[in-house]
């Protein structure tokens, strides 16, 4: 052992240059492994030392890095070699209570761990001092003499001060490392980055990062798992023995996996042995599931939204630590944007691919307007686009709710046109009642579709998708595409179909609305050409555009001699000229009464009728002259027989009214009997009468040829005179007869007193014929500024507004209890005879609540 002895300034002096000159030395090394070789070197030169070994530990207290020597030498070594020296033996002790210590004798020693086939009663000396920096342990030095006691305190204080100096150059040299490190990754990142985004292609960009993760990271496999919607897909995978079979493969979107859990708490997760976690799941999908040990998960976060999971996979337990971990997140985060950014490019490529098939699809269907062929290209267009290997459209009948299927192409579907089906079955009968698309990927477990339908032709229906084709939001059939040739349909040709349809329903609307205006457009034709009556076509301004053969054969001229004539050179009408007829709106027309000018130079009558028409967007007139000419002959023969018969019955009927008056006087007033027959008979006769002078007037009125015997009379007295003439009539039926006059006064009338007397006569007969039993009539008499105002008021059934105008018309007749009533003669003379009196006359009534006949004549 040796002495102790206190140290001479000569040996502190020079222990002092040692230590500068380690400290420079030191200084200038950055270079961990060289760094940690050098010191342990110049420790041994200086403790006189023949073996050691120095380690450093990272922040968790592992052994990351160190050197290792005997026999005066530094070796080549392992980290691992040390590991269990710091664990078990003096190292890790010295590093847990940062002291310094000197083992006089390593037999002795229970911190001194020994090896296998060591001699216990094989002693040495050792000291060991911590490497410290910013009061943490950051590395231990052990020196080794085979000599016990071989070391001293003064070696101590030496070998503190070397280790004091060496822990601030190790934790430089560690920091160092760091940065190249990270300065390697992060160059490494963005090699992989610009590596994996160089191609967009979903199909490349996968592997892709899988390939580039291997030059982070050690692993047996790896794979990358998609979110769609409530499941994860496995998209990319490596290191498997079938790596492109398990594609496709799913699972839940659920925390208690590990993957779920990844994908919804957004943070990494590294696992020593996932076999021991519950949140594992060993499928026969991926058989290698059952191997794997250390496992890393990394979501894939794209603006703050998880859209998949990273997986790394080793088989050895323990395989990865945190900073494994933080290196893949790393990594996961630039794989993410490429990952997001290929399903941009593929999403936008699908609905690029979606548009070129729409509008190739909208361009074949709708080129053309006949509705069969509209119908195959339909189906022809499905096929293509949706790559199927049939295709059906089948349309709703809206007189029963049934669906019919009109065609077919394909395989087996011709054999599906004419099928009814009953109002919502099977699948197309859903669509329609719920007007919401379908995609059906395995037809046999749906419980909609119809079985009987492939039965019955021999058909076999895998998978199929259906769309409603509608026409202003109203379901008017279905479009059917049936077995797609790559087993199931993808999202976009679902929408692909809704998109086809769609472009169906408003090429069948247009098809069917062609067919429609073609068929109208012949009718019309027909209907022009084979018309009896003369029609012509203008433009507003009354240039003639078309004319039928009626028009050619009445007036007299070849068509293409009145094709571009004005319409009125070709008539005159008999009253004011119409009114501008470019204002009529559409569908509305006019008629007037004229003379068309012939070719021959001849003029003949004619009743013209106007109305516009729009043929397409543009305005045009159609004019119909129908000849009148037979029916005023006939008027005008009706009109002279009338009056030759009541001119004859005018003398006979005047020597009936004489005799009766005569007999009247004759006979008796006490024989009631007799007298009142006579009454009657009286009555009659003088109602025919006043029918006769009616009549005969009536046509004289309408010529301008009735002499007026005007007289100045009271209008009073003539509506009492009047009124007792219809009095038993009125009575006879339970009528209550009134009067009103002015209490004022009226004035005297210039008049025909006879012919007022049956203006009023008619108007009491109406009322009372068109009352009710038990009704009242009151006659009213006022005085008007320069006229006096007679009205005749009812509580009868009313007369209805379209006809209180055509009721004074002649001929013209009212219908009671579905029956027409009278001869239409009555008012007619009426108006006419206050007319010729320079008076007015009118009605006013309201059906349920009777009716008042007014008129006026001039003071």
């Amino acid at each position: 052992m040796k002495t102790k002895t206190k140290a001479k300034p000569s040996q502190t002096r020079a222990s002092l240059e040692l230590l500068y000159s380690i400290s420079q030395e030191l200084a200038a090394q950055l270079d961990l492994r060289g760094l940690l070789q050098r010191i342990l070197h110049l420790t041994l030169q200086t403790a006189q030392a023949q073996s050691g070994s120095i380690l450093v530990l990272d922040d968790q207290g592992e052994v990351t890095e160190g050197a290792l020597a005997f026999d005066g030498k530094v070796h080549d070594h392992t980290a691992a070699q040390l590991s269990d020296t710091y664990e078990r033996g003096l190292a890790g002790w010295v590093a847990e209570h940062r002291t310094a210590v000197i083992i006089p004798s390593t037999g002795e020693d229970p911190r001194w761990l020994r090896r296998v086939g060591e001699d216990p009663q094989d002693s040495r000396s050792a000291i060991s001092v911590p490497l410290l920096a910013r009061d943490q342990a950051v590395g231990v030095l052990t020196l080794v003499h085979s000599e016990p006691s071989h070391f001293t305190q003064e070696d101590l204080a030496l070998l503190t001060a070397i280790a004091d100096q060496a822990g601030i150059a190790v934790q430089n040299a560690r920091l160092y490392a760091a940065e190249q490190e990270r300065r390697r990754f992060a160059s490494t990142l963005q090699e992989i980055a610009r590596s994996i985004s160089a191609t967009l292609d979903p199909a490349q960009v996968f592997p892709q990062v899988l390939e580039q993760l291997e030059r982070l990271i050690q692993f047996d496999s790896a794979s990358i798992m998609l979110k769609e919607e409530d499941q994860l897909r496995l998209v990319a995978a490596r290191g498997f023995a079938d790596s492109a079979g398990i594609l496709g493969h799913t699972m839940p979107v659920d925390r208690s996996l590990l993957t779920g859990r990844v994908l919804m708490t957004r943070q990494s997760i590294v696992i020593d042995d996932v076999q021991q976690d519950p949140g594992w799941v060993v499928t026969h999908d991926l058989p290698e599931s059952g191997l794997i040990r250390g496992w890393i998960g990394a979501p894939l976060v794209v603006r703050d939204r998880a859209v998949g999971v990273l997986n790394v996979d080793s088989r050895r337990v323990g395989a990865y630590r945190a900073s494994h971990a933080e290196m893949v997140l790393a990594f996961a985060d630039q794989a993410a944007a490429a990952v997001a950014n290929a399903q941009l490019f593929s999403e936008s490529q699908r609905r690029v691919r979606a548009m070129v098939a729409l509008a190739e699809a909208a361009r074949v269907v709708t080129a053309s307007l006949d509705l069969e062929d509209v119908l195959q290209r339909i189906l022809a267009q499905t096929m293509t686009s949706l790559e199927v290997s049939s295709a059906t459209l089948a349309m709703v009948d809206e007189a029963t709710g049934e669906i019919e299927f009109k065609v077919g192409r394909g395989e087996g579907a011709a054999a599906v046109v004419g099928v009814r089906l009953p109002r919502g079955q099977g699948i197309a009968g859903w669509v329609v009642e719920h007007g919401e698309a379908v995609v059906v990927d395995d037809v046999q477990n749906d419980p909609r579709f119809l079985r009987s339908v492939d039965e019955r032709f021999g058909f076999q229906t895998r998978g199929l998708a259906c769309a409603p084709i509608r026409v202003q939001d109203r379901t008017i059939g279905v479009l059917e595409a049936i077995n797609p040739l790559r087993q199931e349909f993808s999202p976009d040709q679902a929408e692909l179909l809704q998109g086809i349809a769609g472009l169906a329903g408003t090429a069948i609307a247009h098809a069917q609305l062609f067919s429609e205006t073609r068929a109208a457009q012949q009718l019309y034709a027909g209907l022009f050409e084979d018309s009896a009556d003369p029609i012509l076509i203008t433009e507003l301004d009354g240039t003639i555009t078309e004319a039928n053969h009626g028009a050619e054969r009445f007036l007299g001229y070849p068509r293409q001699d009145l094709h571009g004539r004005s319409v009125q050179a070709l008539h005159r009408p008999e009253q004011e000229p119409p009114a501008d007829l470019r204002t009529l709106a559409s569908g509305q027309g006019i008629a007037y009464e004229a003379r068309a000018l012939q070719a021959d130079g001849m003029a003949h009558p004619v009743e013209v009728r106007v109305k516009r028409i729009d043929i397409g967007r543009r305005p045009f007139l159609q004019w119909i002259f129908r000849d009148v000419s037979e029916r005023l002959a006939l008027d005008q023969l009706r009109s002279d027989l009338t009056s030759m018969i009541f001119h004859d019955l005018r003398s006979p009927l005047g020597n009936v009214i004489s005799s009766l008056e005569v007999l009247q006087t004759s006979i008796p007033s006490e024989d009631e009997s007799l007298q009142s027959v006579l009454a009657i008979a009286l009555r009659s006769s003088r109602r025919l009468s006043r029918l006769v002078e009616s009549l005969l007037d009536l046509n004289q009125l309408e010529e301008g040829k009735a002499v007026l015997h005007k007289t100045q009379t009271s209008i009073r007295t003539v509506i009492v005179e009047a009124v007792e003439e219809i009095h038993p009539v009125a009575e006879a039926r339970g009528h209550m007869l009134q009067f009103h006059f002015d209490p004022a006064g009226l004035p005297p009338v210039e008049m025909d007193v006879d012919m007022i007397r049956r203006v009023l006569i008619n108007l009491l007969e109406n009322a009372v014929k068109y009352t009710r039993g038990g009704g009242s009539i009151t006659v009213s008499a006022s005085r008007q500024e320069k006229a006096v105002l007679v009205s005749v008021s009812d509580s009868g059934a009313g007369i209805a507004a379209r006809d209180q105008q055509r009721i004074f018309d002649k001929f013209a007749r009212v219908e009671e209890d579905g029956r027409p009533k009278g001869l239409g003669l009555g008012l007619a003379f009426c108006r006419l005879a206050v007319e010729a009196h320079g008076g007015r006359i009118w009605v006013e009534s309201v059906e349920g609540r009777g009716s008042t006949f007014c008129f006026t004549l001039p003071v």
